[in-house]
């Protein structure tokens, strides 16, 4: 079993170790990178660090950062979205993808999309965003492709209706 809690003075030097694959790597920010954008909070989005805990021994497993904007949160944003190498391959990914996709839609009312980016050569991201219902939208930033999803009937940029 999995739980989301936000990374803080007591567990960030923890988080900093978590790792991936080497052939991983060029696919997603190492924690560190990812703890500096929540501190500077480029193009003024806040990042809020999260640590993906398995619960049974309370540890660490994996990060991602919640973003969006400080005024408004109709969207809300999902980077760096890693689980550590040593518990990859265990449906930790998917379980904590779940929990959060429920606490968007359960705690934030107005929210009516989630997005990311995935490497354009990162097929294996692609496949698992794509079983929760993200779609590529047809823009490309920072040189990745974005993927989106949303909770209503709307419209993705791209013209795209989701379900």
């Amino acid at each position: 079993m999995i739980e989301i809690r936000p990374i803080n003075t007591e567990n960030w030097e923890e988080a900093i170790k978590l790792d991936v694959f080497p052939n991983q790597k060029e696919f997603v920010p190492s924690v560190a990178v990812s703890l500096a954008k929540a501190y500077i909070q480029p193009d003024g989005v806040r990042y809020d660090p999260i640590g993906i805990f398995e619960t049974e021994e309370d540890q660490l497993i994996g990060f991602y950062s919640f973003m969006h904007r400080p005024d408004t949160r109709k969207v809300v944003y999902i980077g760096g979205f890693l689980i550590d190498q040593r518990f990859q391959r265990k449906g930790y990914g998917a379980a904590a993808m779940q929990k959060f996709l429920s606490k968007i839609q359960d705690e934030i009312e107005e929210c009516e999309g989630v997005y990311l980016t995935v490497h354009p050569d990162n097929s294996a991201a692609e496949s698992f965003y794509s079983k929760f219902g993200f779609k590529k939208t047809g823009f490309v930033i920072g040189g990745e492709d974005a993927m989106g999803m949303t909770f209503r009937k709307n419209e993705l940029p791209s013209g795209e209706k989701t379900a």
